[in-house]
C-alpha cells in the first residue's frame, strides 16, 4: 500500500487515483484518516508506485500547484 498526505483537494485525488490505470497500474482507496489517504495497489514495487502516483497527480491541471507527500505504507 502507498499513502498520500494531502491537506486539500482530497476528493479530486481520490477520484483520480481510483480511476487511474496506466500500463496496468491501479490504485484503490483503502482508508482515509485526516489528511492521510492510503491506497492499495497492484504494483510489486511500492516505491515506484508512490512515485508514479505523485507524478500522475502533478500532471493534472489541478495538481500542478498541490503540495503533498507520497510514500510507502508499512
Amino acid at each position: 500500500m502507498i499513502f498520500l498526505n494531502a491537506p486539500i483537494m482530497q476528493d479530486k485525488i481520490i477520484d483520480f487515483m481510483n480511476s487511474y490505470n496506466e500500463n496496468g497500474l491501479t490504485f484503490k482507496l483503502k482508508s482515509k484518516n485526516g489528511m492521510k489517504l492510503v491506497f492499495e495497489t497492484n504494483a510489486e514495487d511500492l516505491e515506484a508506485a508512490a512515485k508514479a502516483a505523485k507524478n500522475a497527480i502533478h500532471a493534472q491541471p489541478w495538481g500542478t500547484v498541490l503540495y503533498f507527500q507520497a510514500g510507502v505504507e508499512k
